[in-house]
């Protein structure tokens, strides 16, 4: 096959869109209410129809993985991710779910406390980037208005129990005669730091910023800071921040529910599912046929790629930077249709415009970049506190004719590939591959693309509703990579956001980049039968 060759436009467009809707009639009916009640958990929303189309609904690619795992639980199957991409409708991807006749995967088995506890590669890996350079901080800020009062003492209870009840908020990490482990730690309570804000407009700044400065003691396994500030009439602030060896995105709404379980009900202790376990099933993982071929599938996918895509790098360093990306209005809004006419999901329209705008500022017809994923597509650990990222490499190649269509369709192939193909950790990709490599540069993802669901992070706590703060200037002081660019969505709306390492990227420059990104973003639309390489 032509190796810049779209990808085949696959079913469910608009006529086949009609035609699922047609179909849906000989589903029955019970089999389309348990499917649709599996849809509406998924993405929180009621009374989904049968017409009803994932992308429409707002379905993005994260949430395919939790979608068909759930789907598959409930009827016995095994479905592939890709199916929800060709039959996006409620009622045709029900009735193909039904004629499908592979069995399930088995739910993996619960990992005994007597296993030892070891660590994935995805700790080992930013572990190892501390040890090899002392100013790396993996640190994750959290903030949140507080709408009600909160209070502190049942506050630091509420955290001393979330403690003891997750291993993984007390567990050490050991570097001891060259060799790294890890080891479980007594339970502790997190110190609750009580800040009077009240004529401190950038307190709740300061506090997150020097907080992100101190690096953690990771033998202590106390990873956890956390802080209660009171801005004046009757406002507070809930500020937290914890080692990337804890915690990632997705376990942030996990992290918050169990908080308000403890601060709401605290005499009602429940068995939870362990990080041990999570870590055990991944390296049992690496034994299976499917791990081996999805190792084959990202040697060939990335053979020939270059593993550096070029920024123009300052004549002398400069600080690192962030910064908003200007977005319109509405956006999610006016992609609906492009959505649900080529079935692809918001991320895979960020990521076109992401590897558009590379084609373009750096001239190459072959650009990579990373993007996270959340391995957490097994429903015994949809719930788990702890890190269950993985990054995965999109790769994007074009030609002089292509047009940002071509683009974009490709980069649903490639988005697919990824997620199908995500039992394999990046760390193993890259030793297959062995890029050569450089001081800083992380290979094949030194431009990356995350996408944040900030609604997910808005809580409760019996009662006080607490909602999440974004502050863009901590981004500049935790850069890891050349570029990074961070859609948000909160409240319906997008936030763009680009974080940039002053060494690989100058200020000007990342604005350049942001504008063009924005830009295209806003037309895009209309900008299909665009070139995608500028000529002339």
């Amino acid at each position: 096959m032509d190796p810049v060759s779209s990808v085949p436009l696959s079913v469910g467009q608009e006529g086949s869109g009609r035609a699922g809707v047609r179909r849906a009639s000989a589903v029955d009916a019970g089999q389309l209410r348990r499917m649709a009640a599996v849809w509406e958990q998924v993405l929180k929303k009621d009374g989904i129809q049968p017409e009803d189309s994932f992308f429409t609904l707002g379905g993005q690619s994260l949430m395919a993985g939790a979608l068909v795992s759930a789907a598959g639980e409930r009827f016995g199957v095994r479905i592939p991710i890709r199916t929800l991409f060709e039959h996006s409708r409620l009622g045709e991807f029900t009735e193909h779910v039904l004629g499908l006749a592979a069995p399930a995967a088995p739910l993996p088995d619960a990992v005994s406390t007597d296993v030892p506890l070891e660590m994935t590669a995805f700790q080992r890996r930013i572990w190892l980037a501390e040890l090899i350079d002392p100013s790396v901080r993996n640190h994750v800020p959290l903030a949140w208005r507080v709408e009600g009062r909160l209070d502190p003492d049942r506050l630091r209870v509420a955290l001393g129990r979330l403690v003891a009840e997750h291993e993984i908020l007390r567990t050490r990490f050991v570097d001891d005669d060259d060799a790294l482990s890890v080891q479980l730690g007594e339970p502790w309570v997190p110190p609750l730091e009580l800040l009077d804000l009240r004529n401190a407009p950038n307190g709740m700044m300061d506090w997150q910023e020097a907080a992100l400065r101190r690096p953690f003691d990771l033998e202590s396994g106390q990873l956890l800071r956390a802080a209660l500030g009171d801005l004046g009439d009757g406002r507070q602030v809930l500020l937290l921040c914890l080692h990337h060896l804890v915690i990632d995105g997705e376990s942030i709404p996990v992290l918050l529910a169990e908080l308000d379980r403890h601060y709401t009900a605290p005499g009602r202790p429940r068995a939870v599912v362990q990080y041990r376990e999570f870590a055990a099933y991944q390296r049992r993982q690496r034994d299976s046929d499917a791990w081996k071929a999805d190792l084959e599938y990202w040697a060939s996918a990335l053979e020939g790629a270059s593993a550096d895509t070029p920024l123009p790098a300052p004549r002398e360093p400069e600080p690192n930077g962030a910064f908003q990306i200007p977005l319109p209005e509405g956006l999610l809004d006016s992609l609906r249709a492009v959505q649900s006419e080529h079935n692809v999901s918001w991320f895979m329209v960020a990521a076109t415009a992401l590897a558009v705008t590379l084609h373009r500022w750096t001239g190459l017809d072959d650009v990579t970049f990373g993007s996270p994923t959340a391995n957490r597509n097994q429903p015994r650990f949809a719930e788990l506190l702890g890190p269950c990222l993985n990054t995965a490499v999109l790769r994007s190649r074009v030609t002089a004719d292509s047009t940002v269509l071509d683009a974009l369709l490709r980069m649903r192939g490639e988005a697919l590939g990824a997620l199908e193909h995500q039992s394999v950790e990046f760390d193993d990709v890259i030793t297959r591959l062995n890029p050569v490599r450089r001081f800083g540069h992380t290979p094949y993802v030194n431009v990356t693309l995350n996408m944040n669901l900030l609604d997910d992070h808005a809580a409760v706590l019996d009662g006080t509703r607490l909602t999440p703060v974004l502050d863009d200037s901590l981004r500049s002081n935790n850069a890891k990579f050349g570029l990074t660019v961070t859609m948000a969505q909160r409240d319906g709306r997008l936030i763009g956001l680009v974080a940039h390492r002053g060494d690989q990227l100058g200020a000007g420059h990342a604005r350049e980049v942001a504008d063009e990104l924005a830009g295209l973003l806003a037309r895009f639309p209309k900008a299909l039968d665009e070139p995608v390489m500028r000529h002339g």
